[in-house]
C-alpha cells in the first residue's frame, strides 16, 4: 500500500510541475546520458561499451562511442557512476563532441526507498551551452521488483549551471528520472531510462533525456547493445533544433 501511496505523490507531484513548464508545449525528447541502475543483489560491477561507424567512398564518416560504468554497494546504500564519449565527423569536418562524467548515491532507508545525490558534468560543444553542470538530491522509490521487472523512480530539487563563450546563467530545476529493467529471457534484456530536468522558471528550458535499450548476450561476459536515445531542449539557441536523437549498436563488456 505504501509503495501505491509513493506513486501517487510522485505522479501529483509532476503534473503540478509540468503544468507550469514550457515542457508541456513541446514535443519528447533527446539524446540520453544517464546512470543504468544495477541489480541491488550484486556487490560491485563495472562493464565498458564501445560503437563505431567508419565510411569511406565518396564521403568518409566516422561515428565513435565509448561509455565506461559502475556501482558498488556499501554500508548505507549504493554508489553508481559512468563516463561517457561520442564524436562524429564527415570529411574531416567534426559535426558532433560531447563527453559526459556523472556520479550518483543512494543512502537506504528500507528495502524499497532510499535518498539520492547526483552530480553530472557535460561538455559539448555543438549545443548551447559547451559546458553544463547539473547537482540534484531527493527520494528514490523501487516501485517494483518482481520476476525480472525491476523499475526505480527518483525525484527531487536541483540546480544546473550553464556556460558559453558569451554567457554563465545558473537555475533551480525539479529533477525526475526513471530507469526499468525487463528481463526478457535468459540471455535478452531491455532498459528504458527517463531523466527530466524541468526548469521552475517558464522562460528557461526544460530537458528530457530518454534510452531505450535492448541487450543481448553474446558471451558470458560479452553483450550486444541496440539503443535509441533523445534528448529535448524546450527552448534552443536560435539555429539549433530541439530534439536530437542517436541510434546505436555497440558492444558491452562486463567485468
Amino acid at each position: 500500500m505504501m509503495r501505491y501511496g509513493t506513486l501517487s505523490i510522485l505522479c501529483l507531484l509532476s503534473t503540478n510541475l509540468l503544468a507550469d513548464s514550457s515542457f508541456i508545449q513541446s514535443e519528447y525528447s533527446e539524446e540520453a546520458f544517464s546512470i543504468t541502475e544495477f541489480d541491488g543483489e550484486v556487490e560491485s560491477e563495472f562493464s565498458t561499451e564501445i560503437g563505431a561507424s567508419i565510411t569511406s567512398g565518396n564521403t568518409d564518416t566516422q561515428t565513435y562511442k565509448g561509455k565506461a560504468q559502475g556501482s558498488f554497494t556499501h554500508q548505507l546504500g549504493r554508489a553508481s557512476y559512468h563516463g561517457e564519449y561520442f564524436k562524429k565527423s564527415s570529411d574531416q569536418a567534426v559535426s558532433a563532441e560531447k563527453w559526459k562524467i556523472g556520479v550518483k548515491n543512494n543512502f537506504d532507508f528500507s528495502q524499497h526507498a532510499s535518498s539520492f545525490m547526483t552530480a553530472e558534468y557535460e561538455q559539448d560543444q555543438f549545443s548551447d551551452f559547451d559546458s553544463v553542470a547539473t547537482f540534484a538530491a531527493g527520494y528514490t522509490q523501487l516501485m517494483f521488483n518482481e520476476e525480472g521487472f525491476k523499475w526505480h523512480a527518483d525525484i527531487g530539487p536541483g540546480y544546473k549551471l550553464k556556460h558559453n563563450p558569451q554567457e554563465s546563467l545558473s537555475e533551480y530545476v525539479m529533477h525526475l528520472g526513471s530507469n526499468l529493467s525487463v528481463q526478457l529471457s535468459d540471455q535478452a534484456q531491455f532498459i528504458q531510462t527517463l531523466v527530466a530536468d524541468l526548469s521552475l522558471r517558464g522562460d528557461s528550458s526544460d530537458v528530457v533525456r530518454a534510452e531505450s535499450a535492448l541487450l543481448t548476450s553474446v558471451l558470458e561476459n560479452l553483450k550486444m547493445k541496440l539503443s535509441y536515445a533523445l534528448k529535448h531542449n524546450s527552448n534552443p539557441a536560435d539555429d539549433n533544433v530541439k530534439l536530437d536523437t542517436q541510434t546505436t549498436v555497440s558492444m558491452v563488456f562486463i567485468f
